[in-house]
């Protein structure tokens, strides 16, 4: 499937997947997974959501973290509940992780529940994202869904935040894609593009600057909020682009940019931002949970991926490195 169309999906894969997790949590028994101190890991993209995922977590009282690969290779002891995220259910990295922390109660969330990672999972949860695209969109949203559904089962919730999901993501995307044209032309020929946000919205900062990458090759970087302003902020200019996420002092980032001559991409829930002269705003739903709003923040981030991917002759352009210590090997793989 294209990018495009796999992004277009996304709220049928959505539902599907939101009608599949409720299937699975109906009656499992969770009551041992939940420990102390918990730790989400993930590589690429699922380390972007693993950033949201512990974000929320910590809203809710938590003592939990995102824990990059490189930190779970030496196996210490860093967590007693390990929620692990990959989309294809073979990243090598995450894979090892729980092999080396067998002591945690190991959650695993992808799409095959006979893989590698749900081998090595206590738990697994199956996701139904259906066909995905290079870059992914329904791959990463779908597998935010599933773990924003767990934590809330885990944290005992009686109410389901996602239950109208696939519904607010049509009316974002359809809303979001409005403003694409605009954003094209600003974004056009830049030779890098910053993506900043703060809590859960640095992971979708850095899946954003992911997409940019992968889609059209520009390169981009993920950033803080409060990190930004010390010193990140100095290298841009009227040739590159930066995208916020946020209604606190990204607001004030945001027009910080503009003033600077930086074409910038606002996606807030602040319905008083309005376009400027450089300044795109996106108004997205607010949500009370950061799982959710991580969701529907991604939305237009992938949309301009796509619109900067078409205008550098890109469109559904296979990946040029293909790393081959990336995935476990599988007899269906091979």
């Amino acid at each position: 499937m294209s990018y495009r169309s796999t992004i277009a999906r996304q709220p049928e894969a959505l539902a599907d997947t939101h009608a599949a997790v409720t299937r699975q949590l109906a009656d499992a028994d969770l009551s041992a997974l939940l420990q102390p101190v918990i730790g989400v890991t993930g590589i690429g993209a699922s380390f972007a959501a693993a950033v949201v995922g512990a974000a929320e977590l910590q809203a809710k009282g938590c003592r939990a973290s995102a824990i990059r690969a490189c930190d779970m290779a030496a196996g210490h002891d860093l967590a007693d509940t390990l929620i692990g995220l990959s989309a294809g259910g073979r990243s090598i990295e995450t894979v090892m992780a729980f092999q080396k922390l067998a002591s945690a109660k190991r959650i695993g969330i992808s799409k095959d529940g006979t893989g590698p990672l749900a081998a090595a999972s206590d738990f697994h949860l199956e996701i139904a994202q259906g066909q995905d695209a290079t870059p992914s969109s329904v791959g990463y949203t779908a597998t935010l869904l599933g773990m924003g559904m767990l934590v809330e089962r885990l944290l005992g919730a009686t109410s389901d935040s996602f239950s109208d999901l696939s519904t607010v993501v049509e009316q974002t995307l359809a809303d979001a894609g409005k403003k694409m044209d605009r954003l094209g032309e600003l974004f056009a020929t830049r030779r890098a593009i910053d993506c900043v946000g703060a809590g859960a919205a640095l992971g979708t900062a850095d899946g954003a600057s992911l997409l940019i990458r992968e889609a059209a090759r520009i390169p981009a970087s993920a950033y803080d909020t409060r990190h930004y302003l010390h010193g990140p902020l100095e290298a841009m200019d009227a040739t590159t682009g930066v995208i916020i996420i946020g209604d606190g002092r990204e607001v004030e980032l945001a027009h910080q940019v503009e003033k600077i001559g930086c074409p910038v991409l606002l996606i807030t829930t602040d319905k008083s931002v309005s376009d400027g002269l450089l300044l795109t705003a996106i108004h997205v739903p607010a949500f009370g949970n950061l799982i959710a709003q991580g969701i529907v923040d991604i939305l237009a981030p992938q949309l301009l991926a796509a619109q900067l991917s078409d205008a550098a002759g890109l469109t559904d352009v296979k990946f040029r490195y293909r790393m081959q210590d990336t995935k476990v090997k599988t007899e269906a793989a091979a």
